[in-house]
């Protein structure tokens, strides 16, 4: 692991047919006073992963680029926001961060607090985080 000011991230600098997708060195994000900030243990993949870096959800999809890729983690709370209460360092966590100008290929990713949920103890991080955007879109089609 790098210093305490950079981390290790899945990136891409451009849409279109050559994103530039790689491993960057970027600045590990700070927590704002409604988020955790966790060491990402594992993180889910799902299609619209791969599809972000086309262009084809940018009308919709506001990432600043460079952007770090993916979705869905699991890991360990290791910073809380000022506002934070149902969380502290320690507690291990899943999430989904789709759509938060945020992304879970990363050593490091902030959650606010209302996106995290503890992961069940009777899953591994691997489980739980391939559970959010599945799962979210498991229960809309029972809808």
């Amino acid at each position: 692991m790098n210093n305490t000011l950079t981390m290790k991230a899945l990136t891409f600098k451009r849409y279109g047919k050559s994103p530039e997708i790689s491993f960057s060195d970027i600045s590990r994000p700070t927590p704002k006073p409604d988020e955790l900030l966790v060491t990402v243990h594992a993180a889910g993949l799902n299609p619209i992963d791969n599809m972000i870096p086309t262009g084809m959800f940018k009308p919709v999809l506001h990432c600043q680029l460079p952007a770090t890729l993916g979705s869905d983690l699991a890991g360990v709370v290791i910073e809380v926001g000022s506002r934070v209460t149902r969380f502290k360092p320690g507690d291990a966590v899943f999430a989904s961060i789709f759509d938060l100008g945020t992304g879970s290929l990363a050593e490091f990713a902030v959650v606010p607090e209302s996106a995290a949920a503890l992961k069940p103890a009777n899953l591994d991080f691997v489980q739980a985080a391939s559970i959010p955007m599945v799962g979210l879109t498991s229960w809309q089609a029972l809808k």
